[in-house]
């Protein structure tokens, strides 16, 4: 930019100086050949000072620059990247959570999720499974089959969720309401959980 001023006001300033000196000796109009040099010559110092200050070109970023910039918009990609897909994953899990709900509302109980640590927990209401599951906990050796089925269904909707999500996810069953977890699923593996010693 610096270069390009001096150039013009250069050649305005010699051609100004050239009208300037033909006016004066041929008759033509000395005053405005006169301001017209002047203004060039203002403008050449300026465009002068302007080289002074700035340099002749514009300085090119340099490769330490150009690599900073980079890996900031990188950086920043990335964090944009992941915060699209936090917010993906959470719309994920509402929606297993409300498949979840729709599945067993009727003939289990509520389904609920804790986002914190990842776990899906269903609370029997319905009193038919309540009583079964009350009796089955009370007497595990002789219900041992209806336990096995139950752990096998609730081990393969594990599988399902965890597939789902793309994660691992921790899925588990309470007594009743007020009671506690008595049976808890994560990796694949199914744990029991407060049953009675039955004799």
């Amino acid at each position: 930019m610096g270069i390009i001023l001096v150039f013009i006001f250069t050649l305005m300033t010699i051609m100004g100086g050239f009208s300037w000196w033909y006016a004066a000796h041929y008759n033509g109009l000395v005053g405005t050949t006169r301001i017209l040099t002047i203004i060039s010559v203002l403008g050449l110092l300026f465009s002068f000072g302007y080289v002074y200050k700035n340099g002749w070109i514009k300085p090119r970023p340099t490769q330490t620059s150009q690599r900073r910039n980079v890996r900031s918009n990188q950086y920043f990609e990335q964090k944009s990247s992941e915060s699209a897909s936090l917010v993906q994953l959470h719309k994920n899990e509402q929606n297993v959570l409300q498949q979840l709900q729709k599945s067993y509302q009727n003939s289990v109980g509520d389904v609920t999720f804790n986002q914190d640590n990842k776990t899906f927990t269903i609370t029997p209401t319905n009193t038919k499974y309540v009583k079964a599951i009350n009796t089955m906990w009370k007497y595990p050796k002789t219900n041992a089959k209806s336990i096995k089925s139950m752990s096998d269904n609730y081990l393969k909707m594990s599988k399902s969720i965890d597939k789902s999500l793309n994660g691992s996810y921790t899925f588990q069953v309470k007594k009743s309401k007020t009671g506690p977890v008595i049976l808890s699923v994560k990796n694949g593996k199914v744990t029991l959980l407060h049953e009675s010693q039955q004799n």
